[in-house]
């Protein structure tokens, strides 16, 4: 079965990210991390500060996503609005935009409460990645969720 990983890049190939994006997210920054980076603290309920890896395109200041996923269940996705108003490469820099292949700081603001499902990233830099507890989120647009559980479907349903 594939991974989700290798879904991706194969929707890469088919040139999907071109024009939808998506982000990464492997850690949310907690308020020790806000302070080490210089960042501006924000409330909290409305935004969050997350750690992208790297990405298959630009993450842009101003991008904004329908649909968040944790990267172990697709298929329970959740519908969201949230919107990039930052991003960092270096410390308490703000250039407006990630190059595709960097990761950075990443802060998205949500038009309703943050939702509760980002508890399952990691919640501390210096905390130590575990994957029974903690996971990667992905934030995108319904349409890519829906190629990436088409190729789901497809591999539970190889006769269709």
């Amino acid at each position: 079965m594939k991974t989700i990983g290798e879904i991706f890049a194969e929707l890469k190939k088919e040139g999907l990210f071109n024009e939808f994006s998506y982000l990464g997210a492997q850690s949310m920054l907690s308020d020790k991390d806000i302070l080490l980076h210089q960042l501006q603290s924000v409330n909290k309920d409305e935004y969050v500060y997350v750690e992208n890896v790297s990405n298959y395109n630009d993450i842009l200041k101003g991008e904004q996503y329908n649909v968040m996923f944790d990267i172990k269940d697709p298929k329970k996705y959740q519908k969201v609005v949230a919107e990039i108003d930052f991003v960092s490469l270096k410390k308490s820099d703000n250039i407006g935009l990630i190059p595709k292949g960097y990761g950075g700081i990443v802060r998205l603001k949500f038009k309703n409460k943050v939702p509760e499902m980002v508890k399952i990233l990691k919640q501390d830099w210096s905390e130590k990645l575990d994957i029974k507890n903690h996971t990667y989120l992905y934030f995108t647009t319904q349409e890519v969720i829906d190629r990436i559980l088409e190729e789901i479907k497809k591999q539970e349903n190889p006769s269709i």
